[in-house]
C-alpha cells in the first residue's frame, strides 16, 4: 500500500505509527520513506518474459537505501519487502568479488523465501550498472560498477515522501482478499 504526500517535503520520523483507533480494521502501520526512483528491468532467465518492476527507496533521514521488487510482468511470485542495500552488500561480501557467482547469493537479504527474490533483485542490480554478467558463464555474474558513488547519486535525488503500510498490516489485507478461482485447490477426503 503506497500513499504518497507530494506536499510534505518536512523531515518526520521514519518509526512506524499507528492509526489513532488501532481496534478499527481500516487502522494501518506505515512507514515514511522517500522514493528515489521507479525502475524497470528485463528478466535475466534464457527463456524468460517481462519486465521486473522495482524501487529505489531511502529511509526518512535520507541515510540507508532500500530496493523493493514491486511488480512482475510474465508471471513468478516474489516478496514486495524493501531489502536494505547493506544487506545486499553483506552477500557480497560473503562470495570473492572477482570470482562470479550465482543468483541465490542474495538469499539470506530476505525475510520472505519466494524461490525468485534472489533473481529478480540480480535483474535490477544489473539494471542498474552495479552487476553484471559474469563473462562465459551463464547464469553467473561480477560486481560492476562504483556502488559509493551510485549510492551517493541515488541519496542525492530529490524523491517524493511516501508512507508504505508496514507487513502487518499488508498480510492482514491479503488474508481478507478472495481467493481467485484459479489459485483454488481442491481436497480430497481422506481414506479411514
Amino acid at each position: 500500500m503506497l500513499r504518497t504526500n507530494p506536499t510534505d517535503t518536512s523531515s518526520t520520523s521514519s518509526e512506524s505509527s499507528t492509526s489513532s483507533d488501532a481496534s478499527t480494521p481500516e487502522a494501518v502501520d506505515t512507514q515514511s520513506f522517500w522514493l528515489l526512483k521507479e525502475g524497470a528491468a528485463s528478466k535475466l532467465g534464457a527463456r524468460a518474459e517481462g519486465s521486473i518492476s522495482y524501487n529505489v527507496l531511502a529511509d526518512n533521514k535520507r541515510q540507508n537505501l532500500f530496493i523493493a521488487v514491486t511488480g512482475n510482468k510474465g508471471g513468478g511470485y516474489f516478496s514486495k519487502e524493501r531489502v536494505d542495500i547493506t544487506k545486499i552488500e553483506e552477500c557480497l561480501d560473503t562470495s570473492t568479488s572477482a570470482k562470479p557467482f550465482p543468483s541465490n547469493t542474495f538469499r539470506e537479504a530476505f525475510v520472505g523465501r519466494s524461490s525468485n527474490n534472489a533473481g529478480f533483485l540480480v535483474a535490477v542490480l544489473r539494471h542498474e550498472g552495479l552487476l553484471a554478467a559474469a563473462p562465459g558463464i551463464e547464469s553467473q555474474h561480477v560486481q560492476s560498477g562504483d556502488w559509493t558513488a551510485w549510492k551517493k547519486t541515488m541519496l542525492a535525488q530529490p524523491g517524493q515522501l511516501i508512507e508504505v503500510g508496514s507487513k502487518d498490516s499488508e498480510k492482514k489485507s491479503r488474508e481478507t482478499e478472495p481467493v481467485p478461482e484459479h489459485k483454488k485447490t481442491m481436497s480430497l477426503p481422506r481414506k479411514k
